[in-house]
């Protein structure tokens, strides 16, 4: 522990090539003075470092990595990159050796091949162990100089077990050559060098092709906004690199443009489609005062936008920031894998031991004895198992984001995955936010129709700024009736507000407001009671000075949220609803959205003791919420899910983001969970069952009883097969339906 302040960096490794490359990382970095922690992921290929800045620098830092045969970019640990840059250095790393591989992959193939013909075709083996030569340091090369540095600091690879083993067998090609008395028939070794490292190689190529694939999420966010902008400067119009636009300069966008950064709309009025962002099929309009965001597509309208937040400040650029950081997190669930990897080369290395020194015991040969050896070695594939789960992680928080679902961790994940509760926010999150009008209610006697009720409410309410008015014009729009003139328009704080419109004169104003001016009735205060049981908040309207009918308001259930509650029960997770709001309003809303268990009146404290009494009874408990009111809540639950167009305190406080406000994420957020984490388990029970299985059988354990044992040229392809298998299953998320 160091005892100055400590800050965190993230920056890329390259030159990984399986898990227990990514442990020697962590183990260089943890031996840096100054080093509090170190994290390697090696399916995202990052390193996380918290450290004290004054005593590990950026250059020792780099210097660690470099000096355990790895690389990184040491301005990024400057603090001067950016993830763009970051990214296109892991991906050049990604692609050199993809290159690297393939080029590998030839030479094994045309030099093996050659020297398997060799043999098979009665040609001369001294020939063939020259191809083979060529395979072995040539094309394994890679591998050897990777297997020696991982041996020289004490931690054994991947790299390791496959140039021992291919040495091996190399060395006993040899020694046929030079002791045929000890190693008879140069063949099956010459053969097993010549098919391991080319399997070992093509699955390493497939893998690296597969594993781009599955990491390219972040670098596809990122390519949304365009790399250049037009804006207006001296009067002039003038296309910039992106970098050189500031906040503030006003940009030009015509129509089926990419928007290049977040701003206001100054002038125009276009339709957007936001899907890339937010998961919304549907265009949205905007127009001036409204934000906009990088990355979205401009319809067919023009627009000028004062520019407020350019690359990583944008919003586009922070999901991409986050979607970074979750891909690089540790789900729990990898502890396992991660304990098991740390001793598995050395078990392999102590059984391909063991199991030479046995089949000599048995009686034996030498060259029997060491196929068996190799077998072992080859055979072993911890790729897999440190593969399992940091690839199925990086694609499904990819697979968030383009649905609408920022993930900020892993741990999230695993915990929805298990969901038990759901507890929703009712205002914000399940409802608009905004007052609707419900329903219009006629008086006996009033003389006038609903049309003409909403048509002389409106007129009044034209002058005014509360939100009922807007309620009140809102609906009048909707229902095509346009507002008359009105005159002598006075309103009284509290009570309501009033004016002439044409000869009549309409008062708008609060029940007890009405039952001060003598408008109460037994008829009125029963239509208000029964109103107001509903959850409604009726408003009562008089005309020449005479109780004519109620306007009853109410915030809208969102389009999507009953749907969602529908689903979510269907998937077993047991959604109940808590407001601050009148518990009549929290009742109707229940009742609409089918859900059984709910409570109104309830402060920001009072959410959160909820939380934590459902967490207290052993359910794993996740809160959705959108206001401030929530913030404690979302830090009580076990996974907190903030809508996105909450207040910035609720999407600090929860580990997820609904990049839009649409409640139907929700069921698909659930379903993304829980098919990660049956991908993690199915790629978890796939590597430890491999291995439980091959390891023997390569040892031979069955030989004595039925003769059959794993040749090593089919313990190379079976491992090769092993990794490519768990990066193919974990691109299913890409495409798996969900919701």
């Amino acid at each position: 522990m160091t005892a100055g302040r400590t800050d965190e960096l993230r920056f890329p490794v390259s030159g990984m090539s399986c898990q227990a490359c990514a442990q020697s990382v962590e183990k260089a970095l943890r031996a840096v003075p100054g080093v509090e922690s170190a994290a390697v992921n090696f399916g995202a290929r990052t390193a996380v470092v918290v450290r004290d800045p004054k005593i590990a620098g950026g250059k020792a830092i780099a210097a660690a990595v470099q000096a355990a045969g790895y690389g990184v970019p040491e301005d990024s640990l400057a603090g001067v990159r950016s993830l763009a840059a970051d990214l296109a250095f892991a991906a050049e790393a990604e692609a050199r050796a993809v290159r690297r591989l393939r080029r590998d992959v030839a030479l094994a193939v045309a030099a093996g091949g050659g020297a398997v013909l060799l043999l098979h075709h009665g040609g001369d083996p001294l020939l063939a162990l020259l191809l083979v030569t060529v395979v072995q340091f040539g094309a394994g090369a890679g591998i050897l100089a990777a297997g020696a540095r991982a041996a020289r600091r004490g931690a054994a690879d991947m790299n390791t077990l496959v140039g021992l083993g291919t040495l091996a067998a190399w060395g006993a090609a040899v020694l046929a050559f030079a002791a045929p008395s000890i190693v008879a028939d140069p063949g099956p070794p010459i053969h097993a060098v010549a098919m391991i490292l080319a399997f070992v190689l093509l699955g390493r190529w497939l893998e690296g092709g597969a594993r781009a694939r599955a990491g390219g999420a972040v670098r596809a966010l990122l390519d949304l906004a365009p790399p250049t902008a037009r804006v207006l400067r001296a009067g002039e119009e003038r296309e910039v690199p992106l970098a050189a636009v500031e906040p503030g300069n006003l940009v030009l966008l015509r129509p089926g443009e990419r928007i290049p950064v977040d701003g206001e709309v100054m002038s125009g009025r276009s339709a957007l489609d936001e899907s890339m962002l937010t998961g919304e099929s549907l265009p949205a309009e905007r127009g001036p005062g409204e934000r906009v965001h990088a990355g979205t597509l401009n319809g067919l309208g023009a627009l000028t936008i004062r520019a407020t937040g350019i690359g990583a400040d944008s919003v586009l650029g922070r999901i991409a920031a986050a979607v970074h950081a979750a891909q690089g997190s540790k789900a729990p669930v990898q502890r396992l894998a991660d304990r098991v990897s740390a001793v598995f080369v050395p078990a392999v290395l102590a059984l391909a031991a063991a199991t030479f020194a046995l089949w000599l015991a048995a009686g034996a040969g030498a060259g029997e004895a060491l196929a068996r050896v190799v077998a072992v070695l080859v055979v072993a594939c911890p790729c897999a198992l440190g593969l399992a789960t940091p690839t199925a992680i990086m694609v499904a928080t990819g697979r968030g984001a383009r649905e609408g679902c920022l993930v900020r961790d892993a741990g999230a994940l695993e915990r929805l995955a298990a969901l038990d509760v759901l507890l929703l926010d009712k205002t914000g999150t399940v409802t608009a936010g905004r007052l609707a009008l419900r329903e219009i209610a006629l008086l006996d006697g009033a003389g006038i129709d609903e049309t003409e009720l909403l048509r002389l409410a409106a007129a009044v309410e034209r002058a005014s700024e509360q939100p009922l008015a807007r309620a009140v014009l809102a609906a009048a729009r909707e229902r095509n009736v346009p507002p008359a003139a009105a005159r002598e328009f006075r309103a009284e704080p509290g009570a309501g507000v009033q004016g002439v419109v044409g000869e009549r004169e309409v008062w708008i104003g609060s029940p007890r407001a009405a039952s001060e001016r003598g408008l109460g009735g037994t008829e009125l205060a029963t239509r208000i009671e029964a109103l107001g049981a509903a959850g409604a908040t009726p408003v009562v309207v008089a005309v020449d000075g005479r109780a004519a009918g109620l306007l009853a308001f109410g915030d809208p259930l969102r389009p999507g949220s009953a749907a969602a509650v529908r689903a979510l029960e269907r998937s077993g997770v047991t959604v109940e609803l808590l407001s601050g709001d009148h518990p009549p309003a929290v009742r109707a809303a229940a009742a609409e959205l089918g859900i059984g268990r709910w409570e109104g009146a309830l402060r920001p404290t009072d959410k959160a003791e909820r939380v934590r009494a459902r967490r207290a009874g052993g359910a794993v408990v996740a809160m959705a919420g959108d206001g401030i009111n929530d913030a404690l809540a979302l830090t009580a639950a076990d996974v907190g899910i903030a809508m996105g167009g909450g207040a910035d305190v609720a999407l600090e406080a929860a580990a997820v983001a609904l990049l839009q406000d649409d409640p139907s994420r929700l069921p698909v957020l659930v379903d993304l969970a829980r098919r990660t984490m049956a991908t993690i388990r199915a790629n978890l029970l796939w590597a430890f069952g491999y291995n439980l299985v091959a390891l023997p059988l390569a040892a031979g354990a069955l030989a004595p009883w039925t003769g059959w044992s794993i040749p090593a040229p089919a313990a190379a392809a079976a491992m090769a097969g092993s990794g490519v298998l768990v990066v193919a299953n974990s691109l299913r998320l890409r495409w798996a339906r969900l919701g």
